[in-house]
């Protein structure tokens, strides 16, 4: 199956050029969860505050579709 998955702030210095929010497609196998794509992309979980599937919030256990969208955040600070 395939996904879309957007990776923002920080997380975008992972992908080679990759800008906030620019989508990009990943093949993954049929019944593949949140944990394995995070797994595939080597993103460290602590690198990770909070992911959505078709903008609803999501945990690491829910389980991919194909065709879906997948929005990665960073722990955000400011003040």
């Amino acid at each position: 199956m395939q996904v879309t998955v957007k990776l923002f702030a920080t997380l975008a210095r992972l992908r080679k050029e990759g800008r906030s929010g620019e989508p990009f497609k990943v093949d993954l196998p049929d019944d593949a969860t949140v944990s394995d794509l995070i797994e595939l992309l080597k993103i460290p979980a602590k690198e990770i505050h909070i992911v959505f599937i078709n903008n609803i919030i999501q945990e690491p256990v829910s389980v991919l579709k194909n065709g879906d969208v997948v929005g990665i955040f960073p722990p955000v600070g400011g003040g």
